[in-house]
């Protein structure tokens, strides 16, 4: 199996050194280049075409969220990976809103950033702890707009939902629900139709909002 191509956009040098060192020591992964312009960066990580995107927040002439936006235009396929000390809603929301497969905390260890890229590379979402803190205590500030939309799910899709935002794959929900992978396909995309959201990320954003996990 090939390894999953990474690409790290951050303006500091401290940081792509560290994260270079952890990626070197986790098997299935290879950092192809990084970039301290995010600029510069714009225009060159088509050229690569890696598998992932691991992205500071702030930087100086466009924001990593601003970078994931534009990227995507191009790389409809690419994972992203925010990395920030930022947790106010404003930023997580539009994070979530972008698709990012993973936001976690720059003051993150070795092994959250491991399980990070795993969960990433196998098409899972992984959000730091106090990220979802922060989706609770939004949650809880205002009125649950989609109440009337989980009313309309079945208890099978309730099931398939709340599994999906604890980040386990389609084939391992199929195995605890003794149910063909197609039918799990067939059960998110009802999902989505049903919540009118376009990927896994507002599934989970739904999820905590309404409760359904923790």
């Amino acid at each position: 199996m090939d390894n999953k191509r990474i690409v790290i956009v951050d303006d500091h040098q401290l940081i792509i050194d560290g994260l270079s060192r952890i990626i070197q020591d986790i098997p299935g992964f290879e950092l192809v280049t990084a970039y301290h312009d995010p600029l510069e960066a714009l225009q060159k990580i088509p050229v690569w075409k890696p598998d992932i995107l691991m992205v500071d927040f702030e930087m100086p002439g466009l924001n990593g969220l601003e970078l994931v936006r534009k990227l995507k235009e191009q790389i409809p396929e690419i994972k992203t990976v925010l990395l920030t000390m930022h947790l106010d809603q404003a930023t997580v929301k539009e994070a979530l809103s972008l698709g990012v497969n993973a936001y976690i905390l720059k003051n993150l260890d070795e092994f959250e950033l491991r399980v990070a890229l795993e969960k990433v590379s196998k098409d899972q979402n992984y959000y730091s702890a106090p990220v979802i803190e922060v989706l609770n205590s939004r949650s809880k500030s205002i009125q649950k707009t989609s109440h009337s939309q989980l009313e309309s799910l079945s208890s099978r899709e309730r099931e398939v939902l709340k599994l999906i935002a604890e980040a386990f794959s389609t084939k391992e929900i199929a195995n605890q629900l003794c149910l063909e992978i197609s039918t799990i396909e067939t059960h998110r995309k009802s999902l989505m139709r049903k919540l009118n959201v376009h990927n896994v990320a507002g599934l989970v954003r739904i999820a905590v909002q309404e409760g359904l996990v923790s």
